[in-house]
């Protein structure tokens, strides 16, 4: 049986003051999902193990059925896949995002979803004051990029993602470990040298947040994952924009579908993505749908928008693939809530 699986990133949440003391899928109007909570089986889905932190990178191997511990390592080599970029095995990469920050805290972990184009010019001028060449700065998406220490790969690191640092004193949540004084500088040199950057002079003007900071996160190291066709049976295709989600699948030799308009944010081509799944599910026996738009609402604290981004991915998403599917009998519809964003 044909399986379509549908992954609404950053859905679960906890209840907030700004919606009366309910959860974003509280708070919106869902009748597609609320349909298939009725309909359908319940369950619960724990991607990370004990001990190991539930982030972006345990969750996506989860979702392909490999244990997230066996590939802890991984890190940030899942997102270098899905950027094309090549992570040696001698060396260490990292996510890399772009936030607005001052001395004391992070304001907001995607720095106003600065966008790709901004990100090179930014992320240039940090190569050019800096002049390491073990450090190799790579331009992703817009605020998620990726850096690699070359020679690095056994130098131990512990970091904390962006988007746990809001509010939140960013001294003690800056990288620990042995040998990172080269990693603490970069992070030292971006703020002096982004700061005055003419983008993001044009960004205050426009009343946009600047990238003020970089903030590396997520360390990881090549591991190879095994084929997902040879280990699972069935042959797979994924239709998403999310590094991780996009990576993971690469290095298992899924096939990777990015439809145009898709952007991974509240205004991503949701129609165009369905479609695609959809289309991709004529010749596949599973498709994963990867839908971000919610969880950039949630690292943007804007939880108004993020229930009227649940109410769009409820009527473009969903509705549309309940109606194909069940017109077209003999498949199923796993809908899983993703990782969660804390609203503190």
């Amino acid at each position: 049986m044909k399986t379509l699986v549908v992954v609404a990133a950053g859905a679960a949440d906890r209840p907030l003051e700004d919606l009366g003391g309910r959860t974003p899928l509280e708070a919106a109007a869902t009748p597609a999902l609320d349909r298939i909570a009725s309909e359908g089986r319940l369950g619960r889905l724990a991607p990370a193990p004990p001990g190991l932190r539930p982030e972006a990178g345990a969750f996506a191997l989860a979702l392909f059925g490999l244990d997230p511990l066996t590939y802890a390592e991984a890190g940030a080599v899942l997102d270098a896949a899905a950027f094309e970029a090549p992570v040696g095995s001698l060396d260490q990469a990292f996510r890399l995002a772009l936030v607005t920050a001052d001395e004391t805290t992070i304001f907001d972990p995607t720095a106003g979803q600065v966008s790709r184009d901004e990100s090179v010019l930014l992320l240039a001028a940090l190569t050019e004051s800096l002049a390491d060449p073990d450090l190799a700065f790579v331009p992703g998406d817009g605020w998620r990029n990726l850096l690699v220490w070359r020679g690095a790969r056994d130098v131990r690191v512990k970091t904390v993602p962006p988007f746990e640092v809001v509010g939140k004193s960013l001294k003690s949540a800056l990288p620990k470990g042995t040998g990172i004084g080269r990693l603490l500088a970069v992070i030292e040199r971006s703020a002096e040298i982004l700061a005055g950057h003419e983008v993001n002079e044009l960004r205050r003007d426009l009343g946009e947040n600047p990238a003020s900071l970089v903030w590396p996160w997520g360390a990881g190291v090549t591991v190879p994952l095994p084929d997902f066709t040879s280990r699972v049976g069935v042959d797979a295709a994924v239709v998403a924009v999310q590094p991780t989600v996009k990576g993971a699948a690469r290095l298992q030799r899924i096939e990777c579908i990015e439809p145009e308009g898709a952007t991974g944010r509240a205004d991503s081509n949701l129609r165009g993505k369905v479609r695609a799944a959809l289309g991709a599910l004529e010749t596949k026996d599973l498709v994963y749908l990867h839908v971000d738009g919610l969880a950039a609402c949630s690292h943007a604290r804007d939880f108004v928008a993020k229930v009227e981004a649940l109410e769009r991915f409820d009527g473009y998403v969903l509705g549309p693939a309940l109606e194909a599917l069940g017109a077209g009998g003999h498949a199923r519809l796993v809908v899983i809530a993703g990782e969660g964003v804390s609203a503190e």
